[in-house]
C-alpha cells in the first residue's frame, strides 16, 4: 500500500514526513500561504513512516535524481 493511502495523507505531507525521517539535521521550511497549508504541514510532522516506506521513497527520489541528471 502506498504511504499516502496508508496514512491518508497528500503527497506534500508524505514528502515532508520523509524529509523529517531521513535527516536528523535537516529542517524543511515548507510554504504556508494559507491556514489549510499550515494544517497540512502540521499533520505531516505527526506522520510516522515505517522503514519500508522511507526506503521506497528514498529509492524513488534517487531514481528521479538520476533521470534528471541524465537529461541535462
Amino acid at each position: 500500500m502506498a504511504a499516502g493511502s496508508r496514512h491518508r495523507a497528500n503527497t506534500n505531507q508524505i514528502a515532508l514526513a520523509w524529509l523529517l525521517a531521513v535527516s536528523p539535521v535537516a529542517l524543511p521550511i515548507p510554504g504556508t500561504a494559507t491556514p489549510a497549508h499550515l494544517e497540512d504541514n502540521l499533520a505531516a510532522a505527526a506522520l510516522q513512516l515505517d522503514q519500508d516506506e522511507i526506503d521506497a521513497i528514498t529509492a524513488a527520489a534517487s531514481r528521479a535524481m538520476q533521470r534528471a541528471t541524465q537529461a541535462t
